[in-house]
């Protein structure tokens, strides 16, 4: 599947024509992550836009904005986000939070709940199995 194909199947770009999706691709950068390896840390803030094409998530995941998980997608732990989009297919397991922009702060590992409970976690950073991402 070309890449431009992949970004226009992401509802983010649906809209866009062939021509933006194009531009896009070129500027987007192709990664293949080893089953394991970690993508991002927890804790730490990201400053890309990962579009997983296959593979699964393990770790909890924190978006600003939005998170999307297309059909067969797997995602196993917490997310926390003010939009979440789960197609049809996808298996998560975990909890999810949610909140308007702006009320949302990123977990931290040594982070309190209310209550002085320790937050939920999977005490492992996000790792991929067969990820690709755009």
């Amino acid at each position: 599947m070309e890449e431009t194909e992949i970004l226009g199947r992401v509802s983010l770009f649906s809209h866009l024509k062939s021509r933006d999706l194009k531009r896009i691709a070129r500027l987007s950068r192709h990664c293949t992550y080893a089953k394991g390896e970690k993508i991002i840390s927890e804790g730490e803030q990201g400053g890309s836009l990962f579009v997983i094409i296959s593979g699964e998530v393990e770790g909890n995941v924190f978006a600003q904005e939005r998170l999307e998980i297309t059909a067969n997608g797997k995602l196993m732990g917490d997310i926390t986000a003010p939009r979440v989009s789960i197609a049809e297919g996808v298996l998560f397991e975990g909890q999810c939070t949610m909140k308007p922009p702006g009320q949302l702060k990123p977990p931290t590992p040594d982070a309190k709940e209310e209550g002085g409970a320790e937050p939920a976690s999977t005490g492992r950073p996000p790792a991929a199995e067969e990820k690709h991402s755009i």
